[in-house]
């Protein structure tokens, strides 16, 4: 039986070069006629058919991209069991490599770099990717020699996976998000709970500051598990007043962590740092390793970079902050803070929840098609205000800054997904790097 590709972004490409290498028959189409045009340009002989006009049932395998819901009305009369995304092709597809698989609502894409840099650092062939960077069936087409996996999942590539079974299974935090894709917050859990293993020669990390992640840690079902925590002294692994507190791979150990990067300098970058080094220590890489690698870290874009720094004002672009809680965590330790946020609210976040700050925020800037909803949620109107785009909240911004008197923290975390008006949390942060720049040449 034939294979079927839906949706034929990065991932979904990926998907195609692996299928063309095992010479597996397939047929596949995207709803871009642009992708579909640049696709055939660049295999010709592609089967390019319409979901529309095909009967799915047909397919042995039905390969979905992340951005496509398993859910969607197209798939309700097709047997689950064939609807699957890159991680069950890829998952089938290794042999001896070391899988390290990380997810979480926040700091994924963070700790996947971090624990790779790790692994590279100490000289081992390692593939870092998944959902940021290279798509997983990139490590099997680009035919290289790896021993380690490091990868990041999301809820959206873990949710059709079976009996995954990852060398290090890493679960960083859990917090509602997506819940426009899942009928309610349990079933973005179950879907997250599938990057856990029960294999008792590999082993789960899994952090108890949240108490949906602590409630998994907590299953007495999970033998194979280490807890890690910022600020709970019952865990196996947590942090105290500048130190690692080790009490799984020794008795009680303090490590100092010394010189962080300033990519890593946010408090709430502790936690990846604890998984990272939990990791370390399990696959027995020297500390040194460890240490090179949190001092020489350089952070992947638009996740709370510097974008200037002035004696008047800081500006710092956090487009990555798509939900909430992320946009939270930038605020932590600011003061002075001109906030700027919008796009489109997901569903089950909870704008009020910015009120802890409002000591620390001097003005909102509310932009997109979500901003009169926000506004009135946020329940903050003295000093929240609403525009139509980010351009014109920027330049209200700029012009509130010149006025202020001592130093302005800029912050633009939009706690809302980007597709209002940006193709991607990239994109928007790219955009809002110009205005910036275009500020800053005048």
């Amino acid at each position: 039986m034939k294979d079927y590709v839906y949706g034929i972004n990065k991932s979904g490409l990926s998907v195609i070069k692996l299928l063309k290498i095992q010479n597996k028959d397939f047929d596949c189409w995207d709803d871009n006629k642009e992708t579909r045009y640049l696709l055939k340009k660049k295999f010709s002989k592609l089967k390019l058919i319409s979901i529309k006009e095909t009967n799915l049932e047909k397919y042995n395998n039905i390969y979905l991209t992340p951005g496509i819901s398993i859910n969607d009305k197209k798939f309700s009369k097709v047997l689950k069991s064939k609807i699957k995304r890159d991680l069950n092709l890829y998952y089938e597809n290794i042999k001896n490599e070391k899988i390290i698989a990380i997810t979480g609502t926040n700091g994924k894409s963070t700790t996947t770099k971090l624990i790779g840099d790790i692994l590279l650092n100490s000289s081992k062939q390692t593939f870092i990717g998944g959902n940021i960077g290279d798509p997983l069936c990139n490590s099997i087409v680009q035919k290289k020699i790896f021993s380690y996996h490091v990868v990041e999942l999301s809820s959206y590539q873990l949710e059709t996976i079976k009996n995954f079974e990852p060398k290090i299974s890493i679960i960083l935090n859990l917090s509602k998000d997506h819940l426009d894709r899942y009928k309610n917050f349990g079933q973005y859990v179950k879907a997250k709970k599938n990057i856990l293993n029960f294999n008792s020669k590999n082993i789960n990390l899994i952090s108890i500051d949240d108490i949906f992640s602590k409630k998994i840690f907590n299953n007495v079902n999970i033998k194979n598990k280490i807890s890690f925590s910022i600020n709970n002294s019952s865990a196996d692994i947590y942090f105290e007043n500048g130190f690692i507190i080790d009490k799984y791979f020794s008795k009680y150990s303090k490590i100092k962590l010394f010189d962080i990067a300033l990519d890593l300098s946010h408090k709430y970058n502790i936690q990846n740092i604890l998984a990272a080094y939990a990791v370390c220590k399990y696959l027995k890489i020297p500390i040194k390793f460890f240490n090179k690698s949190i001092k020489n870290f350089q952070g992947l874009p638009f996740r709370s970079t510097i974008t200037l720094n002035t004696k008047s004002k800081i500006i710092i672009n956090n487009s990555k902050a798509t939900n909430v809680t992320s946009a939270l965590l930038t605020l932590e330790d600011k003061k002075n803070i001109f906030l700027i946020l919008g796009g489109i609210a997901k569903k089950g976040d909870n704008f009020r929840d910015f009120h802890s700050f409002k000591g620390d925020i001097q003005k909102i800037y509310i932009y997109g098609k979500s901003r009169f909803f926000i506004k009135k949620q946020i329940r903050l109107p003295q000093i929240s205000e609403v525009y139509l785009n980010l351009e014109k909240a920027f330049d209200k911004v700029w012009k509130h800054v010149a006025k202020f008197d001592g130093k302005a923290t800029i912050i633009f975390a939009p706690a809302c997904a980007s597709f209002d008006q940006f193709e991607n949390f990239e994109k928007r942060g790219n955009y809002f790097n110009k205005l910036v720049l275009k500020k800053v040449k005048r």
